[in-house]
């Protein structure tokens, strides 16, 4: 089930609601932030927020119940995600790019058999002061990669009339 509601954080009707096997996920793709029923409580006594990164658990806000982190998305042409500038957070978009022939032995895989053959470009990253912006450059990126439809496995959502 999918819902489109309003987000507590930004109040912007841009909060994404999806349950799937039996795991609650809210994502807001306005402010950029995201809970799971895993997150359900306070930072204090959650034990799945203590496994977080140090700047996630500083970047993380409470609400409703809630600890709603910052969102990160990695996809296979870019990746989206926070990033403290100067003691505040933005967002960075990065490409994905090819890794020449000859920096390659600089990237092993990790499973030991070969070499990368691309990376994310987080050296020439483009950072944004807010996550819809730079979820519409990740959007522009997936239109000039162009995935068929047919490849993407979108999720069976029941028609709701009301």
């Amino acid at each position: 089930m999918k819902i489109i509601s309003t987000c507590p954080l930004c109040e912007e009707n841009s909060l994404h609601v999806i349950e799937e096997d039996n795991i609650g996920t809210q994502q807001c793709i306005s402010c950029g932030y995201a809970t799971t029923s895993k997150f359900v409580g306070t930072k204090e006594d959650n034990e799945m927020f203590k496994t977080l990164p140090e700047e996630m658990q500083y970047w993380a806000k409470e609400m409703n119940d809630r600890i709603w982190i910052p969102s990160m998305i990695t996809l296979p042409f870019g990746t989206l995600y926070p990033i403290n500038i100067d003691g505040e957070m933005k967002w960075a978009y990065a490409k994905m790019i090819d890794i020449p022939e000859e920096e390659q032995k600089n990237y092993p895989r990790e499973d030991g058999d070969g070499f990368h053959t691309k990376k994310y470009d987080t050296d020439n990253q483009n950072i944004f002061d807010e996550f819809i912006y730079a979820m519409v450059e990740m959007n522009e990126t997936a239109k000039q990669n162009s995935v068929p439809e047919s490849k993407i496995k979108l999720p069976k959502l029941k028609r709701i009339d009301g």
